[in-house]
């Protein structure tokens, strides 16, 4: 017993001795490599992220383009305040680390094993921004724990401040709080008021998700928490803070984007961000292999600017259009810009490979992407989804509907009376000629046969991503959808039925070669390729005998299939066509919803931009002569009258496609009896001279 006793210390000992190695071992190994801490102040970037089209060429490149450091005396102290208060409010009185955070950050990564919370002190936020890779693991966390230390012994605390306010990122390629001053408010961060002070400091969690430019709200909402830390600190008084809170955010437009596809960029730049953080984006010299096509994109910007200038010209539209010589023009203009706007989406059918992406006019007055981020009236460019869950559920092409007055009584709401463009009614029309010509109460007869909540799911299967309301205004687009999503939906059709994701990023490799990540086409079947072909048949006929002639009169010629769409008061116009290779999605307008001019139709505005793009993009991408037929098409004469077999008496007659065993069993009964008349004329169908293009 006593021997046990005597050889305890020992054990204990020994123990202790193996646990100190065990730390000094790992200590040391976690420490090799790392820079002395006096080298890390100078740190900077190694290289650029560099991002290509599908071509292998040069779109733009990601990096830290300027820095400009300031003394810290030279800051705001309600700046300096506000970020320690926030940031690190135990700064002033660790060494580096703030051990009352790690008993809670230990028990947080045992209840999330493999993950890590932003939990790191000023000091350790500024050894991973200046040295440190963008993974989020523990032994990155430990490294910033040992450069933490190291800085603190090396430097006083209003030294490591300064460096962390010049080093942070404060959003796109801004890095520190005096170019942050700049960039946003046209000043120097001396001469910024509290409010803006505030602002900045609130960029630092997230710049991606507080971004002054499309999280405005969310921003402010931020920048008053940091006044009202102030005002609890006693920094401010109640007038003081009042005043400031009062104060409207109002920041400079964006500078110009420096590439051919700035609104694309920026796309890939923000999904960058939120997966692989600044450090990744602007320092690891990688290589983003994206789907873009420069010259394709490049075509699709000279069509938006042309055309919409043209209009603006033809029409003395209102043009306040500015461009700026210096940095200190832009403080002037506040809110959307005033002048017509248009947007271009362009999609390989059977990837989904964004081809081309236009957002704007000008990205420098506006980064604002009416592409992705805009939700317009869809207009009558929406009926296609409507005749697509009628010809699946028991309806043909070749159906004779009536183009009458339509009411519809709904309890609890006043009478829905809808309207054609031309205020006129032609009676009975096929269902061809009822999409061709964009008849609203034919559309509105059959939604009311089909059901709403068929066509609101319908378009959801093609890719229409927000939930609908099944009302009937459905069938003449009363819903607000994002163009990318609707040319999506539109290609769904393109694509035999098979809906296919957006793809904007193919490859990612390091700087060394490895790679990061690959994405490859996700695709999913969602109607049948009998359908999608009916549907597609029948825009065909839009864009040769119906409202989107215009795509011709614009010289294209080859195989297309679309469908136009105007909005009340004309304040919207869509076309939205595609080729057997290349769907594309065009929409002008207003940001803030008014009149184009009288008369602006989807026919007249939208579809000419499509057919000048579509005539300048390789053959190869159009894809093939025509448009593939799946097996289960058949074809037959009707009489456009009846709907019915055509008989030698019918007068207007049309070879019409079907799907197997929807084809009509019965001759026409108008004209099985009646005189032969002389001589009928080749097709009654004929284009219309001026489409009401408007539908």
């Amino acid at each position: 017993m006593t021997e046990s006793r005597g050889r305890l210390p020992l054990i204990i000992g020994l123990v202790l001795l193996l646990g100190f190695a065990g730390a000094a071992a790992a200590w040391l190994a976690l420490r090799s490599g790392l820079p002395p801490a006096a080298e890390i102040a100078g740190y900077r970037a190694p290289a650029a992220t560099r991002v290509l089209d599908s071509r292998g060429r040069l779109i733009t490149e990601f990096f830290q383009e300027r820095r400009r450091p300031v003394p810290l005396d030279s800051i705001p102290g309600c700046l300096k305040t506000a970020v320690v208060a926030v940031e690190d409010r135990r700064f002033y009185r660790h060494w580096g680390i703030d051990l009352e955070r790690l008993p809670g950050l230990l028990w947080w990564m045992v209840r999330h094993p493999g993950r890590l919370k932003g939990t790191s002190t000023i000091t350790q936020q500024l050894a991973r921004s200046m040295f440190l890779t963008f993974e989020r693991t523990v032994s990155r966390k430990l490294k910033e724990m040992i450069l933490a230390v190291e800085l603190e012994r090396q430097y006083s605390k209003d030294e490591i401040l300064e460096m962390y306010l010049n080093q942070i990122w404060l959003g796109g390629s801004v890095y520190g709080v005096e170019a942050a001053a700049e960039r946003y408010f046209g000043r120097r961060v001396a001469q910024l008021t509290t409010a803006e002070c505030a602002a900045i400091a609130a960029l630092i969690a997230n710049p991606a998700a507080y971004s002054p430019y499309y999280a405005a709200d969310r921003l402010v909402r931020r920048r008053d928490f940091f006044l009202a830390k102030l005002r609890q600190l006693g920094e401010l008084t109640e007038d003081e803070y009042a005043a400031a809170v009062a104060e409207p955010l109002v920041v400079r437009p964006a500078p110009p984007g420096g590439n051919d596809a700035p609104y694309f960029v920026e796309e890939v730049r923000r999904d960058l961000m939120d997966r692989y953080g600044p450090d990744f984006v602007y320092r690891s010299g990688a290589t983003v292999e994206t789907t873009l096509d420069l010259e394709i994109q490049r075509a699709a910007n000279e069509v938006i600017e042309r055309r919409l200038a043209e209009i603006e010209e033809g029409y003395k539209l209102r043009h306040p259009r500015t461009w700026y010589d210096s940095v200190a023009q832009f403080d002037s203009l506040v809110g959307p810009p005033g002048y017509l706007q248009g947007a271009l989406v362009a999609i390989d059918v059977q990837t989904g490979a964004v081809r081309a992406l236009v957002g704007g006019r000008d990205f420098r007055a506006s980064e604002y992407n009416r592409a992705t981020q805009a939700r317009r009236q869809t207009g009558s460019s929406f009926k296609p989804f409507l005749y697509a869950a009628a010809l699946d559920n028991g309806f043909t092409c070749a159906d004779v509907l009536v183009d009458s007055t339509v009411e519809l009584r709904i309890p609890g709401q006043p009478t829905y009376r809808p309207q054609n463009y031309d205020r006129k009614m032609m009676g009975p029309v096929t269902v061809r000629q009822a999409l061709a010509l964009s008849r609203n109460l034919v559309a509105v007869r059959l939604i009311e046969k089909v059901g709403p909540e068929l066509v609101a799911r319908y378009a959801n299967l093609l890719g229409v991503r927000q939930k609908l309301l099944p009302v009937y205004s459905l069938a003449l687009g009363s819903v607000e959808v994002p163009l990318i999503e609707m040319t999506i939906a539109f290609n769904t059709l393109a694509n035999s039925g098979v809906r296919v994701k957006p793809l904007f990023i193919t490859r990612v490799v390091d700087s060394r070669g490895s790679l990061v990540e690959e994405n490859l086409p996700e695709t999913q079947p969602v109607i049948s390729p009998t359908t999608a072909y009916l549907v597609t048949s029948l825009m065909q006929s839009v864009v040769d005998e119906g409202t989107a002639t215009s795509v011709r009169s614009a010289g294209f010629s080859g195989p297309a299939a679309g469908k136009t769409g105007t909005t009340d008061d004309y304040t919207d116009a869509w076309f939205i066509g595609y080729t057997p290779g290349l769907c594309c999605g065009v929409w002008a307008g207003y940001d803030r919803p008014r009149t184009i001019f009288r008369g602006a139709t989807g026919g007249g505005v939208a579809a000419p931009i499509w057919g000048r793009f579509m005539r300048q993009v390789r053959a190869d991408t159009l894809g093939p002569k025509r448009f593939e037929v799946p097996p289960g098409i058949v074809t037959a004469p009707i009489c456009e009258e009846s709907g019915e077999l055509a008989t030698p008496r019918c007068v207007r007659v049309r070879y019409e496609i079907f799907a197997r065993g929807t084809e009509p069993a019965d001759q026409c009964p108008l004209h099985s009896r009646a005189p032969r008349p002389a001589p009928p004329p080749p097709d009654s169908f004929q284009p219309l001279e001026e489409p009401p293009g408007s539908r």
